[in-house]
């Protein structure tokens, strides 16, 4: 537990796992101000300049593998700090900040909440990264409405979450956009002003590109911050819809999150929100099922079907090119294989009862917000769904996703 004195001005990088008591004096991290006796903590996942406001005195405890490390002269956190400040006084209404994977997005849309908090500011901060989400759980685009300055984005309530049922940008782009639009639009009536969008780290390939380009068409922000020197050249060109061009550089010390950590964190924001969720049902004519086919086609009966034995048959229902069975068990029918052309299909598909058990769902209410759920088992005989929630709301509609999660809150992708 060393005891570290810091004069005004002097700076300090701090690797977690790590808390940090003020003892004496007065500090700041990303915009936010600790005093005598407060203390604030470093995940282990996370990195921090701590910035002596006066001079100071702080108590580190340090878990294996923290460090504290002296700040490099080229290190960017002043040019952040001003240039946010910036930003926070020219009132800019609309603020997107783009960059790679851990470039500081998040970090930077804190500074500028903390800062807008600090003059009087309503921010809102819409948090765009489905893989990587801080605000609301993965699969989420996000937004809160920030009360008090923070110095992670994971101690922000979501005030509203939108389904996207994937951890991966690449094929939602247009829905991505759409949600995060809706949010931003909501956070303008409300005068949540400035809404900063802190969006994902896909931005290494051309469809990248063009997926952040379509983005700012879209929105058409005030202020784009483009954090790292080498992005510049794509995004100069946006000055010609008006929005104000920040281009700042990345930290070369910094955190780096691995695939295992990456993987932990998404399953903490998992279980943040459906561990111990209590569990309800509603009745499978009462709400609209989206994202599985088998309830997208008209329902079958099952003596229509003309196989045997037909008891094992719980459900069946059929779209224009395939016919959906559920079954109770594994077993061969006979008569499957006239299923096809009795019922003019190109394809049949098979469920065994038990395939739903913990299909990871968004529970759509009578207002179109959006809550994760967790399906238990789906009793075909009573068409009734049992599913795990832990808002209490009225569902109009189920969003299935292709994810399931184990016990511990896993993900294992379903076919």
């Amino acid at each position: 537990m060393p005891v570290v004195k810091m004069k005004k001005d002097e700076m300090l990088k701090i690797f977690g796992p790590a808390s940090v008591q003020i003892i004496s004096g007065e500090v700041e991290v990303l915009g936010k101000k600790f005093t005598e006796s407060s203390r604030f903590i470093v995940h282990k996942t996370r990195s921090y300049i701590v910035r002596a406001l006066m001079d100071s005195e702080l108590d580190f405890t340090l878990a294996p593998n923290a460090q504290i490390q002296g700040v490099e002269e080229n290190d960017p956190y002043l040019k952040w700090f001003s240039k946010a400040r910036e930003i926070i006084d020219r009132k800019y209404e609309v603020i997107v900040v783009v960059g790679g994977v851990d470039s500081g997005k998040s970090s930077f849309s804190i500074l500028l909440s903390n800062l807008a908090l600090e003059k009087g500011f309503s921010p809102s901060i819409i948090d765009a990264d489905v893989g990587q989400a801080d605000i609301g759980p993965p699969c989420f685009i996000s937004m809160a409405y920030p009360s008090e300055q923070v110095i992670w984005m994971r101690f922000l309530e979501p005030v509203k979450m939108k389904f996207i049922g994937d951890i991966k940008p690449q094929n939602n782009v247009s829905n991505i956009i759409c949600k995060i639009k809706e949010l931003m639009e909501t956070a303008l009536r409300n005068d949540k002003k400035p809404v900063i969008i802190d969006t994902d780290g896909w931005i290494n390939d051309s469809h990248a590109l063009l997926y952040k380009a379509k983005l700012l068409l879209e929105l058409k922000p005030d202020a784009l911050v483009v954090l790292g020197k080498e992005l510049y050249p794509y995004f100069k060109r946006f000055t010609k819809l008006g929005i104000n061009i920040v281009n700042l550089g990345v930290p070369e010390n910094r955190k780096t999150r691995n695939r295992e950590e990456r993987r932990m964190l998404r399953s903490d924001k998992y279980k943040e929100f459906l561990y111990d969720a209590p569990l309800r049902k509603v009745k499978l004519d009462d709400v609209l099922v989206i994202n599985m086919p088998l309830f997208l086609g008209e329902e079958i009966s099952i003596d229509e079907l003309e196989v045997e034995p037909k008891d094992k048959v719980l459900y069946a229902s059929k779209t224009c090119d395939t016919l959906y069975l559920v079954l109770s068990n594994p077993v061969r029918l006979q008569g499957f294989d006239q299923l096809r052309t009795r019922f003019n299909v190109s394809r049949t598909r098979t469920l065994i009862s038990g395939f739903e058990n913990r299909i990871y769902v968004s529970i759509v209410d009578q207002n179109n917000d959006e809550y994760p759920g967790l399906i238990e088992k789906i009793d075909f005989i009573n068409k009734t769904i049992y599913y795990r929630c832990k808002f209490d709301v009225k569902p109009q509609a189920i969003k299935f996703s292709k994810i399931k999660l184990t016990e511990d809150f896993q993900e294992q992708l379903m076919e």
